[in-house]
């Protein structure tokens, strides 16, 4: 356990530290019962109603006494890049954070530290390259603050040596990084950016937790950055620039790799690190920060799988569950989903104290249990794109955010048996995007019955891209959704939706509507006007995406033409009187081409207007999409208005308020 001194002290987190210590105590019984010899662990079955704590110590009891298993280095993704080193370095840290945690094998963990550091010294290139050196750094830096010679959990496991070999290559990487990312929040609000979120978050939180550390050691004391500043003063302002940040997401919209499980634990990971070894006002802001985005989280998940719109989902992830990242965490939390046979970027998580607080557990257990419910929410896209590089350069260029509207409506209806989301956005061409808001965009259907099971209406890459910007739009309303490949998308080929053979029941065809169902559902595909092909195939591009990136066997609708329009609506079982009601119900309204003007009344007796001619802004009900609505979160259990950074958290009785302005 980790726990730090100096918090703030308030009703809640009185009430929360008295239960950390109960769990505390039987943490101690827990671990007590298996250990035997030398501290070596008896694995030992898991308790019905384990908590976080104890699914944690349970994951590292289960890899005591294993030898480091090195993954390999790898050689460069691109032409003037480092080698690959991600995994390798992943490897090293998380071996050594599970023997600096158990007490184990010290001289083991704290040689293949120096290994690693000393990699890097020997490889100059691969300490600027972005896909390999920041993703582990700032777990080193936590393992130092926690184990180091004045660590605050057990000093002295990692080695005053070590230590300093470590320091060397963040050292480099911090003075390299420094010249292009500043701590400025006073004129972009953080909203100005190289790169992508999650490496711009990974790059602050490496610059951010080197200063803190090596500005009252003698080696880096005197040392100064390239404007001059010493790393006293460069801490003081990355941590401003953490707390404006925080209020910012909770002002404008949460992440803007909206739901992305993978890149999205690693945005994070930087802010347990925050949370647990700033200064006050960015302990509570980070604090603060983890439980509005586990609140986001939770209240969509269903059965640990992540629903509604989402952003950068690649190739064909967008086809099966994520079984890393944020899932994993979801599994170590709230005991939801599947249990992680792996970590890496995890590892920050696992070693905090930090738990998301009792309402967001029970959102996540139990959030549709009064039924069906809808989440609105906005998020930030348009701007400026900006220039980046995989190795950091002086001809890098920011994307820069406009915070005048974020131009993005994520919907999604969330019932017992299944959610269906998209993103909502306007018909705008590429240029009004950021590339990192726009790229595989994923939206659809995912079903109670089985992680497997969804339903996506997606528009593939074209030739041998990896990715399409700006691949369709959408409107939305309850469980019925109209969606079209956009005219100004960049690298789109085929409009598609997909289907896996697993978890679902055999697709039905009748005319021109696809029926299809599962456990709890029925789902119906309409292409609008124009003939389409059903296939079963696997989806892939083996060539650019690696034969372990193919898809899951499973089931193509291909539309003749790209740009026609496609209805997808989901109705669960129990409100329907069965699979042929659900039919007859499909059937009785047919969509009404008045031009351009697609006019359909939905199964849940919604009036939807939706121009294929991608010139008007889509009607529900008579009303248009409002892009700008009042709330930049909305729903039974998460609500703030927008810029405002008060975010409430509710579930029957239980209500958090978290005030980003205090």
């Amino acid at each position: 356990m980790l726990l730090l001194p100096g918090k703030d002290i308030d009703e809640t987190s009185l009430v929360v530290s008295i239960s950390k210590i109960q769990m505390n105590i039987r943490l101690i019984i827990f671990l007590a019962v298996g250990v035997c010899g030398h501290g070596a662990m008896v694995p030992a079955a898991e308790a019905p109603q384990a908590t976080f704590i104890e699914r944690a110590a349970g994951f590292f009891r289960a890899e005591s006494g294993k030898p480091l298993e090195r993954a390999a280095k790898e050689p460069p993704l691109r032409p003037g890049s480092g080698n690959y080193t991600r995994a390798y370095s992943y490897s090293i840290v998380g071996f050594a954070a599970r023997c600096f945690h158990l007490g184990e094998m010290l001289d083991e963990a704290n040689a293949a530290l120096v290994e690693n550091a000393r990699h890097y010294l020997d490889h100059p290139l691969d300490i600027i390259d972005r896909d390999s050196f920041h993703w582990h750094a700032d777990i080193v830096m936590r393992l130092i603050d926690m184990y180091g010679p004045h660590g605050k959990v057990h000093p002295g496991r990692l080695t005053a040596e070590t230590e300093a070999v470590c320091l060397k290559p963040i050292w480099i990487y911090v003075k390299t990084s420094a010249k292009h990312n500043k701590p400025d929040h006073t004129t972009t609000k953080t909203w100005h950016f190289h790169s992508t979120e999650n490496h711009h978050a990974m790059d602050f939180s490496l610059q951010w937790h080197f200063a803190r550390l090596a500005r009252n050691k003698s080696e880096y004391q005197k040392l100064k950055l390239d404007d001059g500043s010493s790393l006293e003063e460069y801490y003081r302002a990355w941590s401003e620039y953490i707390v404006v940040y925080c209020r910012e997401r909770a002002k404008k919209g949460v992440s803007i790799e909206i739901m992305c499980p993978g890149y999205n634990s690693v945005w994070l990971k930087g802010f347990y690190n925050f949370r647990d070894f700033g200064e006050p006002e960015v302990r509570r802001s980070a604090g603060m920060f983890l439980d509005l985005y586990w609140a986001y989280w939770a209240q969509e998940q269903l059965h640990g799988v992540e629903g509604g719109g989402k952003a950068r989902i690649r190739g064909v992830n967008g086809f099966k569950h994520a079984m890393h990242g944020i899932p994993a965490l979801g599994w170590f939390y709230f005991g939801i989903g599947t249990k992680p046979k792996e970590i890496n970027g995890e590892i920050n998580a696992l070693l905090s104290d930090y738990e998301p607080p009792a309402v967001v557990a029970d959102i996540a257990h139990s959030a549709r249990a009064g039924g069906p419910y809808e989440i609105l929410q906005r998020a930030q896209g348009l701007g400026e794109e900006g220039v980046g590089k995989a190795v950091m350069s002086d001809s890098m260029k920011p994307n820069k955010f406009r915070t005048d509207g974020g131009g993005i409506i994520r919907y999604s209806y969330c019932d017992p048996a299944f959610t269906i989301g998209t993103l909502m956005t306007e018909a705008r061409p590429n240029k009004d995007w950021v590339a990192i808001s726009t790229q595989s965009r994923w939206q659809g259907v995912i079903f109670g019955d089985s992680p497997a099971a969804r339903i996506v209406p997606v528009v593939r890459p074209e030739g041998r891209a990896r990715d399409v910007l700006n691949g369709h739009w959408s409107v939305q309303s309850k469980g019925s959704l109209i969606t079209q490949k956009l005219k100004g998308n960049k690298a789109g080929g085929p409009m598609i939706v997909w289907m896996p053979l697993e978890g679902m029941g055999k697709p039905v065809r009748e005319g021109d509507v696809v029926f299809v169902e599962t456990d709890g559902a029925y789902a119906a595909i309409r292409v609008v006007g124009n003939k389409f092909k059903l296939t079963e195939k696997e989806v892939s591009n083996p060539s650019i995406e690696g034969p372990t990136r193919v898809a899951p066997p499973g089931r193509v609708i291909q539309p003749e033409d790209d740009f026609a329009p496609v209805i997808l609506e989901v109705m669960a079982k129990k409100d329907v009187a069965g699979f042929d009601a659900f039919k007859a119900k499909v059937k009785a309204n047919q969509p009404e081409m008045k031009g351009p003007l697609l006019v359909y009344r939905t199964i849940y007796g919604d009036s939807l207007t939706f121009d294929t001619g991608q010139k008007r802004i889509p009607l529900i009900n008579g009303k248009p999409v409002d892009y700008t609505p009042r709330k930049v979160l909305e729903s039974p259990f998460l609500n703030a208005d927008y810029d405002s950074a008060v975010v409430t958290i509710q579930k029957g009785e239980q209500r958090k308020v978290l005030d980003f302005n205090r």
